[in-house]
Protein backbone atom coordinates (compact mmCIF):
# COMPACT_ATOMS: atom_id res chain seq x y z
CA UNK A 1 0.00 0.00 0.00
CA UNK A 2 1.18 3.49 -0.81
CA UNK A 3 -0.31 6.63 0.69
CA UNK A 4 0.64 10.06 1.98
CA UNK A 5 -0.63 12.48 4.59
CA UNK A 6 0.10 15.84 6.14
CA UNK A 7 0.33 16.12 9.92
CA UNK A 8 -0.28 19.49 11.58
CA UNK A 9 -1.19 20.69 15.06
CA UNK A 10 -1.46 23.89 17.08
CA UNK A 11 -2.59 26.23 14.31
CA UNK A 12 -4.45 28.36 16.88
CA UNK A 13 -6.77 30.06 14.40
CA UNK A 14 -8.27 33.24 15.81
CA UNK A 15 -5.22 34.28 17.81
CA UNK A 16 -5.18 38.08 17.62
CA UNK A 17 -1.78 38.21 19.25
CA UNK A 18 -0.98 41.39 21.21
CA UNK A 19 -4.31 42.79 20.00
CA UNK A 20 -2.86 43.27 16.49
CA UNK A 21 -5.43 42.37 13.84
CA UNK A 22 -2.81 41.43 11.26
CA UNK A 23 -1.52 38.73 13.61
CA UNK A 24 -5.02 37.20 13.47
CA UNK A 25 -4.59 36.98 9.70
CA UNK A 26 -1.08 35.55 10.02
CA UNK A 27 -2.32 32.47 11.86
CA UNK A 28 -4.94 31.89 9.18
CA UNK A 29 -2.47 32.36 6.32
CA UNK A 30 -0.09 29.77 7.80
CA UNK A 31 -2.99 27.28 7.94
CA UNK A 32 -4.20 28.11 4.42
CA UNK A 33 -0.73 27.62 2.95
CA UNK A 34 -0.46 24.11 4.40
CA UNK A 35 -3.97 23.15 3.33
CA UNK A 36 -3.23 24.43 -0.18
CA UNK A 37 -0.10 22.27 -0.28
CA UNK A 38 -2.19 19.27 0.77
CA UNK A 39 -4.45 19.83 -2.24
CA UNK A 40 -1.46 20.31 -4.55
CA UNK A 41 0.16 17.08 -3.37
CA UNK A 42 -3.22 15.29 -3.45
CA UNK A 43 -2.47 13.55 -0.16
CA UNK A 44 -4.53 10.64 1.08
CA UNK A 45 -5.58 12.63 4.17
CA UNK A 46 -4.69 15.46 6.52
CA UNK A 47 -4.49 14.86 10.28
CA UNK A 48 -4.89 17.70 12.79
CA UNK A 49 -3.58 16.70 16.22
CA UNK A 50 -5.49 19.29 18.23
CA UNK A 51 -5.75 23.05 18.82
CA UNK A 52 -7.05 24.03 15.43
CA UNK A 53 -8.54 27.03 17.25
CA UNK A 54 -6.95 29.32 19.81
CA UNK A 55 -9.95 29.40 22.14
CA UNK A 56 -13.27 27.67 22.66
CA UNK A 57 -15.50 30.66 21.98
CA UNK A 58 -14.50 31.74 18.47
CA UNK A 59 -16.03 34.53 16.42
CA UNK A 60 -17.64 34.20 13.00
CA UNK A 61 -14.55 35.36 11.11
CA UNK A 62 -12.38 32.68 12.74
CA UNK A 63 -14.91 30.03 11.68
CA UNK A 64 -14.97 31.42 8.14
CA UNK A 65 -11.17 31.29 8.00
CA UNK A 66 -11.20 27.66 9.12
CA UNK A 67 -13.73 26.78 6.41
CA UNK A 68 -11.70 28.71 3.83
CA UNK A 69 -8.75 26.46 4.57
CA UNK A 70 -10.74 23.23 4.59
CA UNK A 71 -13.11 23.69 1.67
CA UNK A 72 -10.53 22.88 -1.02
CA UNK A 73 -9.83 19.52 0.58
CA UNK A 74 -13.55 18.83 0.88
CA UNK A 75 -14.11 19.57 -2.80
CA UNK A 76 -11.36 17.11 -3.76
CA UNK A 77 -12.64 14.43 -1.39
CA UNK A 78 -9.46 14.49 0.72
CA UNK A 79 -10.41 13.52 4.30
CA UNK A 80 -9.37 15.78 7.15
CA UNK A 81 -9.23 13.90 10.45
CA UNK A 82 -8.97 15.82 13.71
CA UNK A 83 -9.00 15.53 17.48
CA UNK A 84 -9.79 18.18 20.06
CA UNK A 85 -6.96 19.89 21.89
CA UNK A 86 -7.26 21.72 25.18
CA UNK A 87 -8.07 24.96 23.31
CA UNK A 88 -10.78 23.37 21.14
CA UNK A 89 -13.06 21.79 23.72
CA UNK A 90 -16.55 23.07 24.36
CA UNK A 91 -17.08 24.56 27.78
CA UNK A 92 -17.74 22.11 30.57
CA UNK A 93 -21.24 20.60 30.32
CA UNK A 94 -22.05 22.73 27.31
CA UNK A 95 -23.10 21.27 23.99
CA UNK A 96 -21.26 21.38 20.71
CA UNK A 97 -17.67 22.46 20.11
CA UNK A 98 -16.74 24.25 16.91
CA UNK A 99 -14.80 21.21 15.75
CA UNK A 100 -17.99 19.20 16.13
CA UNK A 101 -19.76 21.83 14.04
CA UNK A 102 -17.16 21.50 11.27
CA UNK A 103 -17.56 17.74 11.49
CA UNK A 104 -21.33 18.03 11.17
CA UNK A 105 -20.86 20.22 8.09
CA UNK A 106 -18.60 17.63 6.47
CA UNK A 107 -15.35 19.60 6.56
CA UNK A 108 -13.58 17.10 8.80
CA UNK A 109 -13.97 13.87 10.75
CA UNK A 110 -13.64 14.40 14.48
CA UNK A 111 -12.42 11.34 16.35
CA UNK A 112 -13.96 11.33 19.81
CA UNK A 113 -13.91 7.95 21.60
CA UNK A 114 -16.20 6.81 24.37
CA UNK A 115 -14.27 6.53 27.61
CA UNK A 116 -14.89 3.82 30.21
CA UNK A 117 -12.94 4.11 33.46
CA UNK A 118 -10.58 6.54 31.77
CA UNK A 119 -9.77 4.21 28.87
CA UNK A 120 -10.94 4.68 25.26
CA UNK A 121 -13.24 2.11 23.68
CA UNK A 122 -12.00 1.21 20.19
CA UNK A 123 -14.99 1.81 17.93
CA UNK A 124 -15.28 2.71 14.26
CA UNK A 125 -16.33 6.35 13.81
CA UNK A 126 -20.07 6.73 13.34
CA UNK A 127 -21.29 9.56 11.11
CA UNK A 128 -24.65 9.75 12.90
CA UNK A 129 -23.28 10.10 16.43
CA UNK A 130 -19.98 11.72 15.39
CA UNK A 131 -18.36 9.39 17.91
CA UNK A 132 -15.63 6.84 17.43
CA UNK A 133 -11.96 6.13 18.04
CA UNK A 134 -10.81 5.37 14.51
CA UNK A 135 -11.57 5.67 10.82
CA UNK A 136 -10.43 3.34 8.04
CA UNK A 137 -9.18 4.64 4.68
CA UNK A 138 -8.05 2.95 1.46
CA UNK A 139 -10.39 0.00 1.87
CA UNK A 140 -9.32 -0.49 5.45
CA UNK A 141 -5.57 -0.65 4.78
CA UNK A 142 -4.88 2.67 6.52
CA UNK A 143 -6.37 3.07 10.01
CA UNK A 144 -6.30 6.39 11.86
CA UNK A 145 -6.89 6.37 15.62
CA UNK A 146 -7.47 9.50 17.69
CA UNK A 147 -7.44 10.36 21.40
CA UNK A 148 -8.34 13.94 22.29
CA UNK A 149 -6.81 16.00 25.09
CA UNK A 150 -6.95 14.09 28.38
CA UNK A 151 -5.11 16.52 30.64
CA UNK A 152 -3.94 15.05 33.93
CA UNK A 153 -5.53 11.71 32.99
CA UNK A 154 -3.28 11.21 29.94
CA UNK A 155 -0.94 8.64 31.51
CA UNK A 156 -3.91 6.55 32.70
CA UNK A 157 -5.59 6.82 29.30
CA UNK A 158 -2.35 5.70 27.66
CA UNK A 159 -2.41 2.50 29.67
CA UNK A 160 -6.01 1.78 28.69
CA UNK A 161 -5.34 2.63 25.04
CA UNK A 162 -2.32 0.32 24.92
CA UNK A 163 -4.32 -2.56 26.35
CA UNK A 164 -7.18 -1.94 23.91
CA UNK A 165 -4.82 -1.85 20.92
CA UNK A 166 -3.18 -5.09 22.01
CA UNK A 167 -6.58 -6.75 22.16
CA UNK A 168 -7.45 -5.36 18.71
CA UNK A 169 -4.45 -6.87 16.88
CA UNK A 170 -6.33 -9.90 15.60
CA UNK A 171 -9.21 -7.72 14.42
CA UNK A 172 -6.78 -5.40 12.62
CA UNK A 173 -5.14 -8.31 10.83
CA UNK A 174 -8.49 -9.79 9.83
CA UNK A 175 -9.61 -6.41 8.49
CA UNK A 176 -6.45 -6.09 6.39
CA UNK A 177 -4.99 -3.08 8.21
CA UNK A 178 -1.46 -2.45 6.94
CA UNK A 179 -0.60 0.89 8.56
CA UNK A 180 -1.73 2.41 11.87
CA UNK A 181 -1.60 6.11 12.71
CA UNK A 182 -2.50 7.47 16.15
CA UNK A 183 -3.21 11.13 16.96
CA UNK A 184 -2.87 12.41 20.52
CA UNK A 185 -2.90 15.93 21.91
CA UNK A 186 -0.14 15.73 24.49
CA UNK A 187 3.59 16.20 24.77
CA UNK A 188 6.47 14.21 26.19
CA UNK A 189 7.93 15.13 29.55
CA UNK A 190 11.22 17.03 29.41
CA UNK A 191 10.96 18.50 25.90
CA UNK A 192 9.99 21.91 27.30
CA UNK A 193 10.99 22.01 30.99
CA UNK A 194 8.24 24.34 32.20
CA UNK A 195 5.46 22.08 30.84
CA UNK A 196 4.72 19.77 33.74
CA UNK A 197 2.45 16.76 34.06
CA UNK A 198 3.13 15.21 30.63
CA UNK A 199 3.73 11.47 30.10
CA UNK A 200 7.33 10.27 30.03
CA UNK A 201 8.91 8.69 26.99
CA UNK A 202 8.87 5.31 28.75
CA UNK A 203 5.09 5.55 29.15
CA UNK A 204 4.73 5.80 25.37
CA UNK A 205 7.07 2.89 24.61
CA UNK A 206 4.44 0.08 24.88
CA UNK A 207 2.66 1.71 21.91
CA UNK A 208 5.66 1.33 19.61
CA UNK A 209 4.82 -2.22 18.53
CA UNK A 210 1.16 -1.28 18.05
CA UNK A 211 1.40 1.99 16.12
CA UNK A 212 3.42 2.94 13.04
CA UNK A 213 3.18 6.72 13.44
CA UNK A 214 2.26 8.67 16.58
CA UNK A 215 1.11 12.18 15.60
CA UNK A 216 1.35 14.56 18.55
CA UNK A 217 0.26 18.12 19.17
CA UNK A 218 0.16 20.49 22.19
CA UNK A 219 3.89 21.24 22.59
CA UNK A 220 4.81 24.10 20.25
CA UNK A 221 8.45 23.04 19.99
CA UNK A 222 9.03 20.49 17.18
CA UNK A 223 10.61 17.16 18.08
CA UNK A 224 10.92 13.55 16.97
CA UNK A 225 11.61 10.45 19.04
CA UNK A 226 12.92 7.42 17.24
CA UNK A 227 11.21 6.79 13.95
CA UNK A 228 7.64 6.79 15.20
CA UNK A 229 6.85 9.77 17.49
CA UNK A 230 6.47 13.10 15.68
CA UNK A 231 5.50 16.57 16.90
CA UNK A 232 5.51 19.31 14.22
CA UNK A 233 5.37 22.37 16.48
CA UNK A 234 3.06 25.36 16.14
CA UNK A 235 2.51 26.70 12.63
CA UNK A 236 2.82 30.33 13.77
CA UNK A 237 4.60 31.99 16.70
CA UNK A 238 2.21 31.89 19.67
CA UNK A 239 4.67 33.34 22.18
CA UNK A 240 7.99 35.19 22.11
CA UNK A 241 9.88 32.19 23.51
CA UNK A 242 8.94 30.20 20.39
CA UNK A 243 11.03 32.47 18.16
CA UNK A 244 14.08 30.33 18.97
CA UNK A 245 12.38 27.22 17.55
CA UNK A 246 12.91 28.14 13.93
CA UNK A 247 11.96 24.80 12.40
CA UNK A 248 8.32 24.73 13.52
CA UNK A 249 5.83 23.65 10.89
CA UNK A 250 4.28 20.39 9.69
CA UNK A 251 5.06 16.92 8.35
CA UNK A 252 4.59 15.50 4.90
CA UNK A 253 4.60 11.72 5.30
CA UNK A 254 4.87 9.12 2.53
CA UNK A 255 3.79 5.57 3.34
CA UNK A 256 4.97 2.44 1.54
CA UNK A 257 4.13 -0.80 3.34
CA UNK A 258 6.11 -2.81 0.78
CA UNK A 259 9.35 -1.51 2.27
CA UNK A 260 11.10 -4.16 4.41
CA UNK A 261 11.49 -2.16 7.65
CA UNK A 262 10.50 1.48 7.95
CA UNK A 263 7.08 1.89 6.30
CA UNK A 264 7.11 5.67 6.10
CA UNK A 265 9.30 8.65 5.36
CA UNK A 266 8.43 11.75 7.37
CA UNK A 267 9.69 15.07 6.01
CA UNK A 268 9.46 18.03 8.37
CA UNK A 269 8.66 21.26 6.54
CA UNK A 270 8.84 24.78 7.96
CA UNK A 271 5.59 26.71 7.76
CA UNK A 272 5.44 30.22 6.31
CA UNK A 273 5.13 32.66 9.18
CA UNK A 274 5.92 36.24 10.10
CA UNK A 275 9.48 36.96 11.30
CA UNK A 276 9.66 37.23 15.08
CA UNK A 277 12.63 38.95 16.72
CA UNK A 278 13.25 38.53 20.42
CA UNK A 279 16.25 40.06 22.16
CA UNK A 280 17.33 40.23 25.79
CA UNK A 281 19.01 43.55 26.52
CA UNK A 282 21.19 43.23 29.64
CA UNK A 283 21.26 46.44 31.66
CA UNK A 284 23.38 45.43 34.67
CA UNK A 285 25.40 48.32 36.08
CA UNK A 286 23.87 51.03 33.89
CA UNK A 287 23.56 54.23 35.89
CA UNK A 288 21.14 56.36 33.87
CA UNK A 289 18.45 56.02 31.18
CA UNK A 290 20.71 57.44 28.44
CA UNK A 291 23.04 54.47 28.85
CA UNK A 292 20.10 52.11 28.27
CA UNK A 293 19.03 54.09 25.21
CA UNK A 294 22.57 53.94 23.82
CA UNK A 295 22.73 50.19 24.31
CA UNK A 296 19.36 49.73 22.59
CA UNK A 297 20.41 52.05 19.74
CA UNK A 298 23.56 50.02 19.14
CA UNK A 299 21.55 46.81 18.94
CA UNK A 300 18.97 48.34 16.60
CA UNK A 301 21.62 49.77 14.27
CA UNK A 302 23.33 46.38 14.13
CA UNK A 303 20.29 44.13 13.67
CA UNK A 304 17.52 46.35 12.30
CA UNK A 305 18.73 46.61 8.68
CA UNK A 306 18.69 42.83 8.37
CA UNK A 307 14.91 42.86 8.83
CA UNK A 308 13.87 46.00 6.94
CA UNK A 309 13.93 44.04 3.69
CA UNK A 310 11.82 41.19 5.06
CA UNK A 311 8.83 40.41 2.86
CA UNK A 312 6.70 40.57 6.01
CA UNK A 313 7.28 43.16 8.70
CA UNK A 314 8.61 41.47 11.85
CA UNK A 315 7.25 41.44 15.37
CA UNK A 316 9.99 42.71 17.70
CA UNK A 317 10.14 42.11 21.43
CA UNK A 318 12.93 43.60 23.54
CA UNK A 319 13.27 42.36 27.11
CA UNK A 320 15.24 44.47 29.56
CA UNK A 321 16.88 42.12 32.04
CA UNK A 322 19.35 42.56 34.86
CA UNK A 323 19.61 45.16 37.63
CA UNK A 324 19.44 48.88 37.04
CA UNK A 325 21.27 51.36 39.24
CA UNK A 326 18.37 53.80 38.97
CA UNK A 327 14.56 53.83 39.15
CA UNK A 328 13.24 51.86 36.16
CA UNK A 329 10.14 54.09 36.01
CA UNK A 330 12.35 56.89 34.65
CA UNK A 331 12.85 54.97 31.38
CA UNK A 332 10.99 56.47 28.43
CA UNK A 333 9.43 53.34 26.96
CA UNK A 334 7.63 55.13 24.07
CA UNK A 335 10.98 56.65 23.02
CA UNK A 336 12.59 53.21 23.08
CA UNK A 337 9.76 51.79 20.98
CA UNK A 338 10.23 54.66 18.51
CA UNK A 339 13.93 53.74 18.10
CA UNK A 340 13.02 50.13 17.38
CA UNK A 341 10.38 51.25 14.88
CA UNK A 342 12.93 53.45 13.10
CA UNK A 343 15.47 50.67 12.59
CA UNK A 344 13.28 47.57 12.17
CA UNK A 345 10.11 48.94 10.51
CA UNK A 346 8.16 46.22 12.37
CA UNK A 347 4.51 45.30 12.39
CA UNK A 348 4.55 45.59 16.17
CA UNK A 349 7.11 46.33 18.86
CA UNK A 350 7.02 45.88 22.60
CA UNK A 351 9.55 46.71 25.28
CA UNK A 352 9.23 44.53 28.38
CA UNK A 353 10.92 45.78 31.53
CA UNK A 354 11.91 42.64 33.44
CA UNK A 355 14.69 44.29 35.45
CA UNK A 356 15.32 43.76 39.14
CA UNK A 357 15.38 46.38 41.86
CA UNK A 358 18.91 46.81 43.23
CA UNK A 359 17.53 47.14 46.74
CA UNK A 360 16.47 43.49 46.62
CA UNK A 361 19.61 42.04 45.02
CA UNK A 362 21.00 39.22 47.20
CA UNK A 363 24.32 40.08 48.81
CA UNK A 364 27.42 38.81 46.93
CA UNK A 365 25.35 37.78 43.90
CA UNK A 366 27.04 37.97 40.51
CA UNK A 367 23.72 37.58 38.63
CA UNK A 368 24.93 34.58 36.66
CA UNK A 369 22.58 31.89 35.33
CA UNK A 370 22.95 29.77 38.46
CA UNK A 371 21.72 32.59 40.67
CA UNK A 372 18.62 33.16 38.53
CA UNK A 373 17.88 29.47 38.41
CA UNK A 374 18.11 29.29 42.18
CA UNK A 375 15.72 32.22 42.50
CA UNK A 376 13.23 30.61 40.13
CA UNK A 377 13.47 27.33 42.03
CA UNK A 378 12.91 29.11 45.34
CA UNK A 379 9.94 30.94 43.81
CA UNK A 380 8.36 27.66 42.70
CA UNK A 381 8.83 26.18 46.17
CA UNK A 382 7.10 29.23 47.69
CA UNK A 383 4.20 28.85 45.24
CA UNK A 384 3.92 25.14 46.06
CA UNK A 385 3.90 25.88 49.79
CA UNK A 386 1.18 28.50 49.40
CA UNK A 387 -1.16 26.39 47.27
CA UNK A 388 -0.49 23.33 49.44
CA UNK A 389 -2.21 25.07 52.34
CA UNK A 390 -5.52 24.56 50.54
CA UNK A 391 -6.61 20.89 50.54
CA UNK A 392 -8.16 21.26 47.08
CA UNK A 393 -4.76 21.93 45.53
CA UNK A 394 -2.55 19.80 47.77
CA UNK A 395 -2.55 16.60 45.61
CA UNK A 396 -1.16 18.52 42.62
CA UNK A 397 0.72 21.30 44.40
CA UNK A 398 3.86 20.87 42.22
CA UNK A 399 1.81 21.33 39.06
CA UNK A 400 0.01 24.31 40.59
CA UNK A 401 3.39 25.80 41.53
CA UNK A 402 4.39 25.60 37.87
CA UNK A 403 1.06 27.12 36.83
CA UNK A 404 1.58 30.11 39.12
CA UNK A 405 5.13 30.58 37.82
CA UNK A 406 3.82 30.53 34.24
CA UNK A 407 1.07 33.02 35.11
CA UNK A 408 3.70 35.34 36.53
CA UNK A 409 5.80 35.08 33.33
CA UNK A 410 2.75 35.70 31.15
CA UNK A 411 1.91 38.80 33.19
CA UNK A 412 5.49 40.08 32.99
CA UNK A 413 5.42 39.57 29.21
CA UNK A 414 2.20 41.62 29.17
CA UNK A 415 0.30 38.95 27.30
CA UNK A 416 -3.36 39.47 26.49
CA UNK A 417 -5.36 39.25 29.77
CA UNK A 418 -8.02 37.11 28.06
CA UNK A 419 -5.35 34.58 27.07
CA UNK A 420 -3.98 34.53 30.62
CA UNK A 421 -7.49 33.94 31.97
CA UNK A 422 -8.09 31.18 29.41
CA UNK A 423 -4.77 29.54 30.36
CA UNK A 424 -5.83 29.53 34.02
CA UNK A 425 -9.27 28.10 33.18
CA UNK A 426 -7.69 25.32 31.13
CA UNK A 427 -5.20 24.44 33.87
CA UNK A 428 -7.94 24.48 36.49
CA UNK A 429 -10.05 22.08 34.41
CA UNK A 430 -7.03 19.85 33.83
CA UNK A 431 -5.68 19.67 37.38
CA UNK A 432 -9.06 19.52 39.13
CA UNK A 433 -10.45 17.08 36.52
CA UNK A 434 -13.49 19.24 35.85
Amino acid sequence: MRASFIHIADTHLGNEQYGVRERFNDFSRAFWDIMHEATERKVTCVVIAGDLFNKRAIDALTLLHAIEGLKGLKSLGIPVIAIEGNHDRSYYREGTSWLQFLCHQGYLTLLDPRMIDGAPVLELWNADTMKGTYIDLLNGKLRVYGLKWQGAATAHSLEGLTKALEEAREEEQAAGVEYRLLMMHTGVDGIVPRLAGLPTQSQFEPLKKLIDYLALGHVHKPFEIGDWIYNPGSTETCGAEEAAWEDRGYYYVEIDTELPEQHHRATHLVSKRRPFVRHELRVDGLNEPDEVYALLEAYCQREGPRHQNDHDMPVVQIQLIGTLAFDASSLDIPYMEERVNTHFAPLYVRIDNNTNDRDYLPENSDLDGRDRSTWHELERHIFEDLVGRDSRYLPAREQWGNVLAQLKEMALEKQDPSQIAQFLRDKRAELLNL
